[in-house]
């Protein structure tokens, strides 16, 4: 997992946006909502859309790592 940095515009790192996935988050709106990722300029919405992708969907989230989807998520 990398701390490379994906949404220059909020600061949001490849290694957030993964442990966001693996607390629940399906979509790229979902990690949107939650990280803040390509909600500025948008130029990385296609890196999010790849990892979002790349994330095996049938990996079910660890229910003591689940987020809330209403609340903004900080890693």
């Amino acid at each position: 997992m990398s701390k490379r940095l994906v949404c220059i515009c909020n600061g949001i790192t490849e290694k957030e946006i993964i442990e966001t996935l693996k607390k629940g988050a399906r979509t790229t709106a979902d990690i949107q909502r939650i990280t803040g990722a390509g909600t500025g300029c948008g130029r990385c919405l296609v890196t999010v859309d790849a990892l979002v992708e790349e994330f095996p969907a049938q990996q079910t989230p660890d229910p003591q790592l689940r987020i809330g989807f209403d609340e903004r998520f900080n890693v």
